[in-house]
């Protein structure tokens, strides 16, 4: 199968006093039509700005790739994004323009990528799609007179206005309590059956990914470090940080086994270490470690791991 979305070898730099360090590094990514692709990681792993740079959002990062490809041609975020790619930010209240109502920034959406009909009705229709009450009151409405639950759907309603083929939910739960999490979830879930949308879910809950996702890419240090069908990466990990990511979380089947945290914290960009990004942090470190580590190939995916058989 053709993939919806390729990225090779994605490349991106920050400028800092100190010079330009590393936040993505040789990110190679596939998402394919229909599918739900978790991209999990800690903050700061390079998860948002994977999907920042490939959309053409990063204006004062240097972006190096070997390409960027939709549908097996050269990808144009210009023309594309809004249109066929969209993308949903971490925080709605932030994302959204406080000076405007809801339904001026649905018809901006509308307007700006030339789609026709009565406006004001397609806005409606979305804002009733993504589950709002009431949407004819609601379009008058300023993003502060709503709870985060109807921010969050007007959100995902802006994203959806064009009919994307693909949408990148960046940390589409944050903030938001248990069950709002669950509702705005559900919804992503029958919109993407509805449409046949291919689904990017950023986020650094395990949970949220086991739930919803087809594949997984298991993000660190701005690395991918494995990758795989979400039942296999969930259960059996190859890479030890995926296995430090599962051990940290509450367990459902033994709710009383204790956390085991993983020691230390994301190195700094500007000083990776030169083998094994994750080794200073890792139990299983060996001398091999102290050499930088490829995806190798494993049963079921690929992880960056000099012992990602037996990690």
């Amino acid at each position: 199968m053709t993939p919806l979305l390729s990225i090779r070898a994605l490349r991106v730099r920050f400028p800092t006093p100190a010079g330009l360090v590393d936040a993505v590094n040789a990110v190679d990514l596939d998402v394919f039509p229909g599918e739900c692709l978790g991209v999990v990681g800690e903050s700061g792993s390079g998860k948002s700005a994977t999907f920042l740079a490939t959309l053409g959002l990063l204006p004062s990062a240097t972006i190096r790739t070997d390409g960027i490809f939709w549908k097996g041609r050269g990808l144009d975020p210009d023309a594309l994004r809004g249109r066929e790619i969209a993308l949903t930010l971490q925080n709605a209240l932030t994302a959204l323009n406080p000076a405007l109502r809801i339904g001026t920034q649905i018809e901006e959406t509308l307007a700006a990528h030339d789609q026709g009909g009565n406006r004001r009705d397609r806005a409606i229709a979305l804002l009733r799609r993504v589950g709002i009450p009431d949407p004819a009151r609601r379009l008058y409405a300023y993003p502060h007179e709503l709870s985060g639950g109807m921010r969050q759907r007007a959100m995902i309603a802006i994203a959806l206005a064009c009919a994307p083929h693909l949408l990148i939910a960046d940390e589409p739960t944050t903030a938001l309590d248990v069950t709002v999490q669950a509702q705005v979830l559900d919804l992503l879930r029958t919109l993407r059956a509805e449409q046949g949308m291919s689904l990017v879910l950023i986020t650094h809950n395990l949970a949220v990914a086991a739930g919803n996702c087809d594949r997984i890419a298991v993000m660190y240090a701005g690395e991918i470090v494995e990758t795989g069908p979400a039942a296999r990466v969930l259960t059996t990990p190859r890479h030890p940080y995926t296995t430090g990511l599962l051990r940290s979380h509450p367990s459902l089947d033994d709710p009383e086994a204790p956390l085991l945290p993983i020691p230390g914290r994301i190195p700094d960009p500007g000083a990776w270490p030169s083998g094994c990004r994750f080794a200073p942090r890792c139990s299983r470190h060996v001398a091999a470690c102290e050499a930088p580590q490829t995806l190798r190939v494993v049963p079921d995916g690929a992880a960056r791991c000099c012992q990602a058989g037996i990690a």
